[in-house]
């Protein structure tokens, strides 16, 4: 089999994750993924976040979005808050969001939903490709399974500490761990949820390279650069 060249393998692993959103998640049926995917998109024009964004405060604006259906309105503005405004998230929004029947590791899937389509549709606009379309729903329910390990300490949510990772996440750790030399805290923060956090970090590792040599023309302080201007830009809450 002929090797992948980067961009081929950066289209493949960003289509394979992609597919995936139309999959039963861990906490989230298959349709309210999708859902989720089509809200993140709708929030970028949306008027409420417009106004929001613009307010001395984040919750001086208490109307609601013109969400698509098939999503409380709870779950709706977390995605609209995570796409629009992240740089004024507080533990009071995950703590707000607790309080309406959430558990901590549901909010961590939706995050890292909002985060992988993201990457996927700039992906697209940076390539000058049209939007993608989304994947039908499978049938299914979530598994609702709890990783074993979980403790709050470095993160709002439970998270795994890499010494005590077992199974599949500490596999997922020992990848990120060869290819950066360390575990990054923002891997940690999904391994409560470690199918959330293998379709984000699939396609992430493929458009991304962390640490080290660049696999492009760049040079790694260049790419930095980018991506720390960038992350400016978008007011990246992490």
């Amino acid at each position: 089999m002929a090797k992948l060249e980067p961009l081929e393998t950066s289209a493949k692993a960003t289509s394979e994750s992609w597919q995936e959103l139309a999959d039963p998640g861990t906490w989230w049926a298959a349709a309210e993924r999708v859902a989720m995917a089509t809200e993140v998109r709708a929030a970028r024009a949306c008027a409420l976040c417009t106004e929001r964004k613009a307010a001395l405060s984040p919750y001086s604006k208490s109307d609601t979005h013109g969400a698509v259906g098939g999503l409380s309105a709870a779950v709706v503005d977390a995605i609209h808050r995570l796409v629009t405004d992240p740089g004024r998230i507080t533990k009071r929004w995950l703590d707000d969001l607790v309080t309406t029947g959430l558990e901590p590791e549901a909010v961590v899937e939706i995050v890292a939903i909002v985060a992988f389509v993201s990457l996927a549709d700039t992906l697209d606009v940076a390539c000058g490709d049209p939007e993608r379309p989304l994947p039908a729903p499978k049938a299914g329910e979530p598994s609702r399974a709890r990783e074993h390990g979980l403790e709050v300490g470095c993160a709002w949510v439970p998270t795994v500490d890499p010494a005590k990772a077992e199974g599949r996440t500490k596999m997922m750790y020992g990848m990120i761990q060869a290819d950066a030399g360390f575990v990054f805290h923002v891997a940690r923060a999904l391994t409560s949820v470690p199918d959330a956090m293998q379709t984000f970090f699939r396609a992430f590792a493929a458009n991304y390279h962390t640490h080290g040599e660049t696999k492009g023309t760049l040079s790694r302080p260049q790419v930095e650069l980018l991506a720390s201007s960038t992350s400016s830009i978008n007011e990246c809450f992490y």
